[in-house]
């Protein structure tokens, strides 16, 4: 048994077939790969790179499934090499479960002699490669501890015939891989039908990419959503709960032995929960990396206490984040208004709009000039406070000499492109509103920039795990906090504390120092009062009213 199929291989799934191209290439040694098909994919269905001759050569491969006695022609070729020159990529391959024309091999031909790098995998080699795979993964994760830790918990938790578990792990930590591992030893205990669920399509097809490389070849994997129920077979199936849920009445409710939710502190949505009362799996599985939620509803009603917990100041402190030098710019405090404020009983909000002046765009982009002189091979995301702010400000860095793209407001192959132009080195910046909190790695990224105030620490927190990864010749991630908030500073001089502790435990000298630094060291003595004197100030609703601590 492999994932290659019968209903992929006799071209009755076509979706089924790119994923199998881009499992197969991932197996063997391919890198980065990405399924992107759909419409408006620009002729691409899987993106991937692969090291030759010491260079890092981009692919695009176009995915073609036919039935029948269906031939492959030269337009699907024309269609690769249209996707070859949209994203800038190296190779390009036309894969099919079927073969190809005569015709088609004369235009390969033709555009080889024009110098286009163009392969053909047709079926019997897609099938000859497959079966010659050895089981496991070439990018198969031996384990870090604490991953090994909570594998080995929730395993013991299944075998002692407890019906749930859940952990939460900081992004960048490898919750994912744990899931997958764990997967992996479900199977093995005869669980052949496991559902994974989440909320969102890149999330899914993410995941399904994500289990890869720690599940046997003898596994196959599927995805549902568009309005597509999960498939009624052996196999991990990733999909949504909204698509999930429209097909809740035919759907038994033993039909799934493991039930996996990613991102769980959306389960508590209406619909997601819906589903989770409906289904009656053997084990039900939640993960997150961020567990709170702005109602203040437990997860622990859902899943039960969490068997494990890893934060991103665990992660640091165990060397397995990149350090962090958080620099919060609070240069515009209106001080000289200070004393009028101090006698009155602000909200928050009118404190936020009363204290801090308005931060001038290029004021940020001097900043900026002067951080990027002292990091090697700069890599910066910036978050906006909107989609306007994200396309404008992307043009003044690169008027200001930062080649610098925007990720919101294009479409998905629009998207994709600039980020493969920005690990490249095509573009040095990147801005977003929010894409880039969920579901979105973002290589080698050594500056973040945030010029948006959330008042969500959830979302915080996955911004400030894009730059987390390590990576080859990373030292550390500068983070550059413009924000305007009194909540925002109360929240990392909390999170300064505990990285201080975490680094007592471990002999971490950056965290026994703590990772935040104020422009203004008036501000930070202004905070480290108010925490004295305010409970919880980052959790505190724009309307909340304070009084100022005494001295300011």
């Amino acid at each position: 048994m492999t994932f290659y199929t019968d209903d992929i291989s006799n071209g009755y799934n076509w979706r089924g077939l790119e994923r199998v191209v881009a499992r197969l290439m991932s197996h063997i040694g391919w890198n980065d790969t990405s399924v992107i098909g759909g419409s408006g994919d620009k002729g691409c269905d899987i993106l991937a790179t692969k090291p030759e001759n010491g260079h890092i050569k981009s692919w695009v491969v176009q995915a073609k499934a036919v039935s029948g006695d269906r031939y492959i022609g030269p337009k699907a070729l024309d269609e690769a090499i249209s996707a070859l020159s949209f994203y800038e990529a190296n190779i390009s391959a036309v894969a099919t479960n079927g073969e190809f024309t005569r015709t088609a091999h004369q235009r390969k031909d033709q555009l080889e002699k024009n110098g286009f790098t163009l392969k053909l995998w047709n079926g019997a080699f897609l099938h000859g490669l497959i079966s010659r795979m050895s089981d496991d993964h070439a990018g198969y994760r031996k384990l870090r501890p604490y991953q090994e830790k909570i594998v080995e918990k929730v395993i013991a938790s299944y075998d002692k015939g407890e019906k749930r578990a859940f952990y939460i792990v900081a992004t960048g930590l490898g919750k994912t891989v744990i899931a997958a591992t764990i997967a992996r030893s479900l199977w093995e205990r005869g669980c052949r039908r496991i559902l994974v669920l989440c909320h969102a399509t890149d999330l899914a097809l993410q995941l399904e990419q994500g289990f890869w490389p720690q599940i046997k070849k003898e596994v196959p994997t599927s995805v549902f959503f568009d309005g597509l129920p999960p498939r009624d077979t052996e196999g991990i199936s990733f999909g949504l709960y909204q698509s999930l849920y429209g097909y809740l009445p035919g759907i038994e409710p033993e039909q799934f032995d493991v039930v996996v939710v990613d991102e769980a502190h959306h389960a508590l949505a209406h619909g997601f929960r819906a589903c989770l009362e409906h289904l009656k799996p053997k084990f039900l599985i939640g993960m997150t990396a961020t567990p709170w939620r702005g109602d203040g509803q437990s997860l622990a009603s859902v899943f039960g206490d969490a068997i494990e917990k890893v934060s991103l100041v665990d992660g640091m402190a165990l060397g397995y984040l990149a350090k962090v030098d958080y620099r919060i710019l609070c240069d515009n405090v209106d001080w000289d208004n200070m004393q009028i404020l101090s006698k009155q009983k602000l909200s928050i909000r009118d404190l936020n709009k009363r204290l801090f002046l308005p931060q001038r765009d290029e004021a940020v982009i001097s900043e900026i000039q002067k951080v990027i002189k002292t990091v090697p091979n700069p890599r910066i995301a910036i978050f906006s406070p909107s989609i306007e702010h994200s396309n404008r400000f992307a043009g003044m860095m690169s008027a200001a000499g930062i080649p610098c793209a925007a990720l919101s407001r294009v479409d998905k192959a629009e998207r994709r492109r600039r980020l493969l132009a920005f690990a490249a080195g095509s573009y040095t910046a990147i801005t977003a509103v929010d894409i880039m909190n969920e579901g979105i790695d973002i290589p080698d990224v050594n500056i973040l920039v945030f010029l948006r105030a959330t008042h969500s620490r959830r979302i915080f927190v996955q911004q400030l795990g894009r730059g987390l990864r390590l990576s080859e010749g990373k030292e550390k991630v500068i983070v550059l906090d413009f924000v305007s908030d009194i909540r925002r500073m109360a929240d990392m001089i909390e999170m300064n504390n505990e990285g201080k502790a975490k680094g007592t435990e471990n002999e971490v000298l950056y965290l026994q120092q703590g990772f935040v630094s104020f422009s203004d060291a008036q501000m930070e003595r202004f905070v480290n009062v108010w925490l004295n004197d305010v409970a919880d100030l980052g959790d505190s609703g724009e309307d909340t009213k304070l009084t100022f601590p005494e001295g300011f």
